[in-house]
């Protein structure tokens, strides 16, 4: 479906599961359908809607703020604060109203890459989301440290971090502080009152292995940790 101009797909599986929403790349067609089959394989004993919604712009509807890039000339353009508003004032409300989606049910955000920083991120800018995944996400952005130290969460979550072994192994000055950078914002977290469970999920190999198998390890934890609210 169409929503104010932002392709979404969604998949059902149940009646009365909870909502992951995960930001995609327009670009790679097919993503969202073999994230959804990886899903439903490891997942097949829960109940969940899988929301998938596609970016035009990754770099620029992905950051929270406008940054440097960390190669080339392609700066970040900071267009997340717009992207998140569309996720939760219009997105999220609409798919309730039309009944797509349980109106109670929890709501979780996942991501890879610049996806899973701005899953982060909007779990910290909102009060909607009962958790996140970031997945290999890009915390190495400028400003990322200095963000997550001083930004409180409006309510309690479940946060899922993961990281490949070889992804700060890089020349790359900037992206060589992944690893700092994610195990820094995970003791944060762990010292968070408002987290109410955090996990560091080390993968083997580099950035580009495995991405929907370790995407899909993430939302399953969340899942997990919806049971074990009940």
């Amino acid at each position: 479906m169409q929503i104010e101009g932002v392709r979404v797909n969604l998949y059902h599986h149940g009646d009365c599961g909870a909502c992951i929403y995960v930001g995609e790349s327009a670009r790679t067609g097919g993503d969202a359908d073999r994230l959804d089959e990886l899903l439903e394989k490891e997942a097949e004993d829960m109940e969940y809607n899988l929301i998938v919604f596609e970016i035009s712009d990754w770099n620029s509807q992905l950051s929270p703020w406008p940054a440097r890039p960390a190669f080339g000339d392609e700066a970040f353009g900071g267009r997340g604060s717009k992207t998140c508003t569309w996720l939760v004032e219009k997105c999220i409300p609409e798919l309730k109203v039309g009944g797509f989606i349980p109106k109670d049910a929890r709501q979780y955000i996942a991501g890879y890459s610049l996806s899973g920083l701005f899953s982060l991120w909007a779990l910290l800018e909102s009060d909607v989301f009962d958790g996140a995944a970031s997945c290999s996400g890009s915390l190495w952005i400028d400003g990322w440290m200095e963000h997550i130290r001083s930004k409180k969460l409006m309510r309690d979550a479940y946060i899922y971090l993961s990281l490949g072994s070889k992804e700060e192994r890089t020349k790359n000055p900037l992206m060589s502080t992944v690893g700092d950078c994610t195990r820094e914002t995970y003791e944060l977290l762990k010292k968070n009152p408002a987290v109410k469970k955090t996990v560091l999920q080390w993968n083997k190999r580099g950035h580009f292995a495995d991405v929907d198998a370790r995407l899909v390890k993430g939302i399953v934890w969340l899942l997990r940790a919806q049971e074990r609210r009940r």
